[in-house]
């Protein structure tokens, strides 16, 4: 897997770029452990990267209730921001 730069300016306005990379690397790794999983004939292989294929989908939920929650108080401070402004 190759380094990714992340520039965190902390100026997301509800699009995380460390969350989005997080969520990509996640589903990278779902579709690698899915491929092996194919090719392999070993049913406890099969099992074991079946699980790590559910923690990985289970990571991507928490991603997603991550990135939710940021934009949500990010519209917060939007509306705040706004009504100090008018």
């Amino acid at each position: 897997m190759l380094k990714q730069d992340v520039n965190c300016a902390h100026t997301c306005k509800g699009i995380c770029t460390a969350l989005e990379i997080a969520t990509l690397r996640e589903k990278e790794a779902i579709l690698q452990y899915d491929a092996l999983r194919d090719e392999c004939t070993y049913p406890d292989v099969k099992a074991i990267l079946n699980e790590l294929i559910i923690q990985r989908q289970k990571s991507i939920r928490l991603l997603e209730e991550a990135k939710t929650l940021m934009k949500a108080k990010f519209e917060v401070l939007a509306q705040i921001q706004n009504g100090f402004n008018t």
